[in-house]
């Protein structure tokens, strides 16, 4: 493919506002791993070929010690898989194919690796055998491992990206990211992500730029290419002329100075005009995030998203090392609640030292809560951590995917477990800590009250929920124009789970995407949602629209909202509410 080094326009969509300019850095991908992508000289392909050689026997120690490590802690029959693992990261072809692509597109050898697994897997994805077409996620693994080991020779703990450069890739998940310093970053641009994808979300997160959609950009870019990214419109500009950079120049003017009127809000409080208040928190991801938290004055974290800590390692974190994490949060955001949430891996969220169990469809296989309960032992280490931090600062426990009652109630079993061990040994803890339920799959939708009964409180996860409801996965292309949160079915679940929760007295805080979304927020204020959990970067917005909202006016607008039969029609109605309130 070529490169496109003169200047050139790239269309794509925007998944998150704003304007930026910088360099490009490129970056190629294995499943959830991201490695530069550079040109080398010839004087240097025998030392890339070296660093190959000694990554492939580091990673197949690492391989050899997570079998023992894994056999120990998980079951035999799952360590072999790394064992298996370790004898194919000495494949011949694999060796050979790195070299040639090296030596032959004189790329760097992360690259190079990148490109043969790539090919690996969608030879393996062609095959009619669906026994051998499984293979093709050992076989993106295996590249993992290689990639982490040339990392680790390079003593690189995290990707070093030159500050102010504009991150270009196939896609970033948020464990790929897990490796880089965003704050480092101006934008994003890829290939594949919705408005709703990971990507996006780590984008509004940020607060950055970042348009998506646009085919095959790893190649069509180069690293050093300077770029203009216009979030609002979707469209990027590679070695743009001076004209160009003489508007975008004045837009992000004009953008900055919104934003400086909005930080006037900051002290302001969180209150409709009729005088409720509706408390505004941040969701994060890790530490540093809850100091975005308190700059943005949050009134606590309503979402902390604890399987970050497990994706930067390459081995399960210990109860004590979680416990001095999730500690360091609570304290920064004391005196204020925060809500953890139990570690939620599987379906397109893994870990590469936690092997699931293969299936048809991820989604809708072991995740979330029903993973954890299937490994007791991942689960009691996390819940003593927790516990022990709610000696000293007002923590909630969060269950993710919850599908009904029997999964509450073994977790609260293996609650009531950890906390008399942690009597035996004399450590303190809370014994009334809150514990509360994720709503995001219509079966705990449907059986809110129910699980009012066995919850001190609920989570409205709506990033999950319109997948499940609509059945249209967020993160395939292929169908985004279903995944549609104003979908009137979507809307009339999300009445029921406020009616069903504020009959039974159980608080409700909104945390998904839809929650920082100002557009949204009169609409979900008549819908009954009186607590919002959202991105630090957009607490701003949402504050601004909740103080200029009624909820007399709100629950007229979602009276008429309910009455509608297509999302065409919901949005037409927030246009022209939008409209008439300029």
């Amino acid at each position: 493919m070529m490169m496109v080094s003169q200047s050139s326009i790239l269309r794509g969509m925007s998944i998150s506002s704003g304007i930026a300019h910088g360099a490009a850095y490129v970056l190629s991908s294995v499943d959830q791993m991201v490695v530069p992508r550079r040109s080398v000289e010839a004087s240097e392909v025998d030392a890339e070929i070296e660093r190959f050689n000694v990554a492939i026997g580091a990673a197949e120690k690492e391989l050899l010690a997570l079998k023992e490590d894994v056999a120990r802690r998980i079951g035999a029959s799952e360590g072999d898989i790394f064992a298996a693992q370790a004898l194919a990261v000495r494949d011949r072809r694999l060796h050979e194919q790195v070299v040639t692509a090296v030596q032959h597109s004189r790329i760097n050898v992360e690259a190079a690796v990148v490109e043969v697994i790539e090919k690996f897997v969608r030879t393996v994805e062609q095959v009619s055998d669906p026994y051998l077409r499984e293979r093709a996620a050992d076989i993106r693994d295996i590249g993992r491992r290689i990639l982490a080991a040339l990392a680790k020779d390079d003593g690189l703990s995290v990707l070093e990206i030159p500050e102010g450069s504009i991150l270009v890739a196939e896609e970033l998940l948020p464990s790929a990211t897990a490796r880089f310093e965003l704050s480092r970053v101006r934008a994003l641009v890829t290939d594949r992500g919705g408005r709703f994808s990971h990507t996006s979300i780590l984008a509004r997160s940020a607060r950055i730029p970042a348009v998506s959609g646009i085919r095959e950009v790893p190649f069509k870019i180069e690293t050093g290419d300077q770029l203009i990214v216009d979030g609002v419109s979707g469209v990027v500009y590679v070695n743009p002329d001076e004209s160009v950079r003489r508007e975008y120049e004045r837009l992000e003017a004009e953008l900055s100075g919104y934003r400086a009127g909005l930080q006037k809000g900051l002290d302001l409080p969180s209150v409709t005009l009729d005088g409720t208040a509706v408390p505004l928190l941040a969701n994060a991801s890790k530490v540093s995030d809850t100091e975005a938290a308190c700059l943005y004055r949050a009134d606590g974290i309503g979402l902390y998203r604890t399987e970050f800590a497990f994706s930067i390692r390459s081995t399960f974190p210990t109860e004590e090392e979680q416990y001095q994490l999730w500690k360091r949060a609570a304290q920064r955001i004391h005196p204020r609640k925060i809500v953890l949430r139990l570690l939620d891996v599987g379906g397109d969220k893994q870990l590469p030292y936690f092997p699931l169990p293969q299936a048809r469809n991820p989604s809708l296989a072991q995740r979330g809560i029903r993973l954890l309960l299937k490994n007791p032992g991942v689960l009691r280490s996390q819940l003593r951590a927790l516990l022990r931090v709610s000696a000293e600062h007002p923590v909630s426990v969060l269950i993710p995917v919850v599908g009904g009652i029997e999964e509450v109630r073994a977790t609260r079993a293996v609650l009531s477990q950890a906390m008399a061990e942690l009597s035996a040994e004399g450590k303190a803890f809370d014994p009334r800590i809150p514990l509360g339920a994720m709503i995001e799959v219509p079966s705990a939708a449907v059986l809110t009250a129910v699980l009012a009964k066995e919850v001190d409180f609920f989570s409205l996860g709506t990033n999950d929920l319109v997948q499940y409801v609509l059945a249209a996965d967020r993160e395939d292309a292929s169908v985004g124009d279903y995944y549609q949160p104003l979908h009137p079915a979507v809307l009339r679940v999300i009445r029921f789970v406020a009616d069903a929760a504020r009959t039974a007295g159980r608080p409700l805080s909104i945390c998904g995407e839809m929650a920082g979304d100002p557009a949204y927020t009169e609409l979900l204020l008549g819908l009954g949602l009186r607590e919002f959990s959202v991105a630090p970067g957009e607490i701003l917005e949402v504050k601004n629209a909740i103080r200029a909202a009624t909820l007399a006016d709100a629950e007229t607008l979602a009276t008429a909202a309910l009455a509608l039969g297509s999302t065409a029609e919901v949005a037409e109605l927030l246009e022209r509410r939008r409209l008439a309130r300029r």
